[in-house]
Parts: C-alpha cells; structure tokens; sequence
C-alpha cells in the first residue's frame, strides 16, 4: 500500500512538472502571439483528457497550480486525432452499454482515473460508436464544468436545466418553473404556513420532474463529464428508496426503460456515492503500453510541428518518453509541445531540451 501510494504521487509530481513547463511555454508564446509574432508551434491551449473542445483561460503570469484551474468544458465531439491504447477499456464499455441492449433495467458506471488519464477521450469513442448512437435516443453529453455557469447558480439546478435544454425544453418553459417555484413560496410565507422546502429545492423538485416526463419511456444514455465535489452531484442515482424526495437527483431519471448514466471523476469516493456498488466503478490507469504512448505523442509532434518524428535510437527514446509522461496521453501530448524533435544541422533528429 505504501508503495503505491509513493507512485501515485511521483506520477502527480511528474505530471505537475510537465504542466508548469507547459504553462511557462505557453506564456512565452502569448506573450508573442500578442505582440503579433508568429509562434511554430501552433496553438498550445490545453486539451484537457485530449480533447479539442475544450478551452482554458490562460495567464502569462504562472500561478501555483490550483486543481480547479484544471477543470475544462467539454463536448461529445470527437478529438481531432486518433485515440491510442484503450482497446480494451473501450470494449468494456461498449459491453456495458450494449450487451443487454434489450434489458429495462436503469445502470450506473463511474469511470474513475487522474487528470489527463483519458476519461473524457475515452468517452467520446464509445459516445459516437454507430451502435450506441442506434440502441441509444436521447443520448446527453454533460460537462459538468460550465464557463455560462454564474457563480451563484445552485449546481444540481444548473445541470438539470442544461440537461432540459439538451432535451428541448426552451428557456421559457425554465423561467416558468423557477417562477412557480417562487410564487409558491411567498403565498406560503404570506398565508403564515412554515417549511423547511427552500425556493431552490422547489425549483429543483420542479425540474426533476420535468426531465424525468422527458426521459420516461425512452432508452437514454447521458454521460456526467468530470464530476467534483462541488457539482453537489452526491446522491445514489439509481436510490429508488429516496425517491419519495423530489428534490433527491434519482427523481429526475426514470428506471423501467433502459436508461443509462455514465459519470467520470477523478474522485472515486464521491464516485462511489453516485454509482454505488464497487462492481459499477472502472478505474482508468494510465497507459503501460509504450508503443500506444508514443503514437500518441508522434501525432501531437505532427500536428504542431508539421515534422515526423524519427529519433536516432527509438528503443531509448520511447523508454525516456514512458518515464517522463508516465504513461498519461495529456503528459505525452503536452511533452510533444513543450519537447518536441527537431532536425539538427547533420539531419538527424534531436530533442528541444525545455526543462
């Protein structure tokens, strides 16, 4: 135990590293970019778990990294490169979803694994898979981190209204519940009568219910992407007992007709406090798989540099680049950005040195 516990945290030192010496290029060439040079090496935004929708604010002052600072929004599309080294954890999932397509039974999966692991990348695969998107309607992808979120916004509200307006439900139809909600709330208050049900969780009650008359009877798959703590998504989904509370979240998805939810975290307790049973978690780790990492990071290299990538002693090379990114395909795809090859004045290739 002790020993895997000093892994864990050399890889997060390592991965911390990376991402400083990532910032600090990625400073440098705002700082260029701004002054209106040319910068070769493309666009350095941070892609998150790989993935090309997502943005970061970035500074050119570098701050000590805060883990919220990591939080991206994400979408459904597929990165824009080809995804190595989940052979497997892909064919886990696609079974989850659709070994007993047939089945009317409601399911939970939590994907659990570290920043930049590929919990998101591995997700978008099996989202677009031409068989899920044929046993699958509607199917919701959710990043549960929002740049359009206020700050004052009730998380749990937040997320099920951006799951409504996934579904359809126009924003007048919203406003009118939050108004209801509300209205109920002062006749109550003016009539003397006291509860302990706050204007919020009269609204959320509201909305559970509409999203549950959205999903009912239909074969839905929604995926929950990069849960924290605090979304306040940390209630049992598939609590039939508390059901009786309508401001429980188990309300706001129907259970007789298939319906799937599929959450990642880098948080496994709260992970087990949504999906419950230990045999409902898979655990993502990061890639033994040299060859995967370093296809991974050839095609980052490619994209940013326009070059192949052909170093003088390959064995060597890929041994050093499993040690540095630790086997974690953001850490190989950032160390291709920050440390690319390059062609040295004899034509062969060489290493940028950044750190």
């Amino acid at each position: 135990m002790d020993q895997a516990k000093k892994s864990t945290s050399e890889i997060d030192e390592k991965l911390d590293t990376i991402k400083l010496s990532f910032d600090t290029e990625y400073a440098k060439w705002l700082s260029r970019n701004q002054s209106g040079s040319f910068s070769k090496h493309g666009n350095l935004s941070i892609d998150g778990d790989s993935s090309p929708t997502r943005n970061s604010s970035s500074s050119t002052t570098i701050k000590k990294r805060r883990p919220k600072a990591n939080r991206v929004e994400t979408s459904s599309e597929l990165p824009d490169h080809k995804i190595y080294g989940f052979v497997n954890e892909t064919l886990f999932l696609k079974n989850f979803l659709l070994k007993q397509k047939e089945s009317k039974e409601f399911k939970t999966l939590a994907i659990v694994g570290k920043y930049g692991v590929g919990k998101t990348t591995l997700c978008q695969d099996v989202f677009n898979n031409e068989e899920v998107k044929q046993a699958y309607s509607p199917r919701i992808w959710v990043s549960m981190y929002s740049k359009e979120t206020k700050e004052e916004e009730d998380p749990k509200i937040d997320v099920v209204t951006r799951i409504l307006r996934s579904l359809g439900v126009e924003d007048e139809m919203l406003e009118h519940i939050k108004t209801e909600a509300e209205e109920e709330k002062r006749i109550k208050d003016e009539a003397g009568e006291t509860e302990e049900e706050t204007v919020k969780e009269k609204e959320l009650s509201r909305l559970l219910y509409a999203l549950y008359s959205n999903l009912l009877g239909k074969k839905y798959l929604i995926v929950l992407d990069d849960v924290w703590e605090d979304n306040e998504w940390d209630q049992r989904l598939d609590d039939e007992k508390n059901q009786q509370e309508k401001s429980h979240l188990s309300c706001g998805f129907p259970k007789g007709s298939g319906g799937r939810v599929i959450m990642t975290s880098r948080d496994e307790r709260l992970a087990k406090e949504i999906v419950g049973e230990e045999e409902n978690l898979q655990h993502l780790f990061p890639r033994s798989d040299a060859e995967s990492v370093w296809e991974m990071y050839k095609d980052a290299v490619k994209a940013a540099l326009k070059i192949e990538v052909k170093p003088r002693y390959p064995g060597r090379f890929k041994q050093e680049l499993m040690d540095k990114s630790c086997g974690i395909p953001l850490a190989a795809r950032m160390l291709a950005k920050i440390e690319p090859v390059k062609m040295d004045e004899t034509g062969d290739m060489e290493r940028k040195k950044s750190f």
